[in-house]
This record gives structure tokens, sequence and C-alpha cells, in this order.
């Protein structure tokens, strides 16, 4: 199915960790828990298998399988990663670089087993608008959280650019099948 950068895998291997009470068994296969609880370290490749279960289970432990707690999630996420990571996104102030720039780095996180898939799509629409195609090269049952996290993600990294009035809506998906995806509309001032 693929791989996954640690860096993208790190907040969630902590937030896991610190919270051993929940029932993580019921999402974590023995090689994600031996993963998630040895040590993640941001330049190497995990599988993308324990990354999703892992992020499903965050989902639904902490989460409350609550659309809007993955939105914030990405929030939190998108803004640490950058901070700590990848500074250079918020620099020029330039939203419609920084989306630009953002889905370089990102195809960067992950390695498919198809070797021209592409995960994320950006399509310069206006001067302050994008669409955005996210996609799944397989079945997998986060992948409407996932849109969702990628959203605040993405409404994160326009605020830190200087974007205001940040319009995000869904304008296609398709959450299950063999290929889920989801298009976004993402309009700024």
């Amino acid at each position: 199915m693929g791989k996954v950068k640690g860096s993208l895998l790190l907040e969630i291997a902590r937030l896991i960790r610190a919270n051993k009470d929940r029932n993580w068994d019921k999402y974590l296969t023995e090689q994600d828990k031996e993963i998630i609880f040895s040590k993640v370290l941001a330049s190497s490749w995990y599988p993308l298998e324990t990354y999703e279960r892992a992020g499903y289970a965050i989902f639904m432990e902490i989460g409350q399988g609550k659309l809007e707690n993955a939105y914030q999630w990405g929030r939190f996420v998108g803004e640490d990663i950058i901070k700590k990571f990848y500074s250079r996104l918020a620099e020029d102030q330039d939203p419609l670089s920084a989306l630009k720039r953002f889905t370089i780095f990102r195809s960067q996180w992950f390695q498919f087993d198809t070797p021209d898939f592409k995960a994320i799509d950006l399509k310069q629409t206006a001067p302050k608008e994008v669409e955005v195609r996210i996609a799944s090269d397989h079945p997998t049952p986060y992948f409407e959280p996932y849109t969702h996290q990628v959203i605040g993600t993405f409404e994160r990294l326009l605020e830190l650019n200087g974007a205001q009035n940040i319009k995000i809506e869904i304008i296609d998906h398709n959450w299950e099948g063999e290929n889920p995806f989801s298009v976004l509309r993402i309009r700024w001032e």
C-alpha cells in the first residue's frame, strides 16, 4: 500500500502513547503498536497502513468520531509540522505559493505502490482560488475524516500566510469504494 514519512507519524504516536488507557487494540495491529510505541524518527519511512489505522483510532477514540475534531486536529498538526520542519512554508506570506509548495512537500511525505499515482493535485481556478483533489489508491474507512483533517491543515497554512476570509468547501467526493477521493474548492482574500 505504501509508506509515510515519520514526520507525519510523530504526533499520532505521541498522542496514542499519552492515552494508554484507550482501547487501541480495537484498531491497531501488533506491528502497528510496535511502531507506535518505539522511537519514531521524522526522516524514516513507515507503513502507510499503520499511519491510517492509527489516525482512524485517534479519530474514533479521542476525536469521538466527530468530523469537527478531525478538522481541528488538522489545524494543530499542520501548524506543528510547518513550525517544526517546514517553516519556509509561512515565510513568504503568499497563500497561493504556500499551497503549491505544500502539495510538493506533501507528495514527498508519501510513497505509493503505483509510481504515477497523485494523492493530491492542485489546480488554480482564479487569482485567489484553487481546486484540490485528494485521492487514495486503496479503500479506507478513514477517508472522510482524513479529508476534514486536510481541510484544517490547508486553512491553518493559509492563515499562517496572511490569508483572510478563507472558505473551503467539498465540491465532490466518493468516500468509499476502491479509490476514494474528494475535491475541495479553496478561496481566500
